[in-house]
């Protein structure tokens, strides 16, 4: 199946879930015969580590990026999105947890460190769409900490950022999250592509 070029970079901490939700994504395109390289760039999954990983759809060698300019960034932590920042451009398209989590070296030497609406700022810069989600809210709602993962993925999908079906993404999830978590992880993905989408057409009636 031809499949145009289209490059998802996911990033976070370890123990966000960064490489299970690359991983989703990779298991969702293989389910409708789409072309996939999943790959992890750097980073320990560790807790607390940055980790960053990339789906590249469509026809790839690797898991690398062509150029610098990726068309789609999920941020699990913002400020793993702003290390993100040479990774996009004009064409890219941003969905950012809110939640700022401290590093725990900048707790320890007292650092200043951006806030979330200093983040934002600065990846609307950059960006050509930057998109906020509340999702501590969203993953107490669904019932299940371990859920950010799968907020986040069902966020981008609300937006239409990723070139799978929600079917099978939820399909990809169940599989990968186990059948323990599968109903919260489902609330979750529907909870996270529900927000976005009320937040569009909260924007388009403040347009009208």
């Amino acid at each position: 199946m031809s499949v145009k070029r289209h490059q998802v970079l996911l990033v976070g901490m370890g123990g966000q879930g960064v490489l299970a939700a690359a991983q989703i994504l990779g298991m969702a395109a293989h389910a409708e015969g789409k072309p996939v390289v999943v790959g992890q760039l750097h980073g320990m999954s560790q807790r607390g580590g940055s980790v960053s990983c990339t789906a590249i759809f469509g026809e790839a060698e690797s898991s690398h990026a062509a150029g610098d300019e990726m068309d789609v960034v999920v941020a699990f932590e913002p400020l793993e999105a702003l290390r993100a920042v040479p990774s996009m451009g004009p064409r890219t398209r941003v969905v950012t947890n809110r939640h700022v989590v401290l590093p725990f070296q900048a707790v320890l030497d007292d650092a200043l460190v951006p806030d979330a609406e200093q983040i934002v700022a600065a990846l609307r810069d950059v960006a050509g769409e930057t998109h906020v989600i509340d999702a501590p809210a969203l993953v107490g709602a669904a019932g299940e900490t371990r859920t950010l993962n799968v907020l986040m993925l069902g966020a981008a999908a609300g937006l239409g950022l990723l070139p799978v079906g929600e079917a099978s993404l939820l399909d990809a999830i169940a599989t990968r999250c186990g059948k323990k978590f599968a109903e919260a992880n489902a609330k979750a993905f529907l909870l996270g592509r529900d927000a976005v989408r009320a937040e569009r057409g909260s924007a388009r009636e403040a347009r009208v």
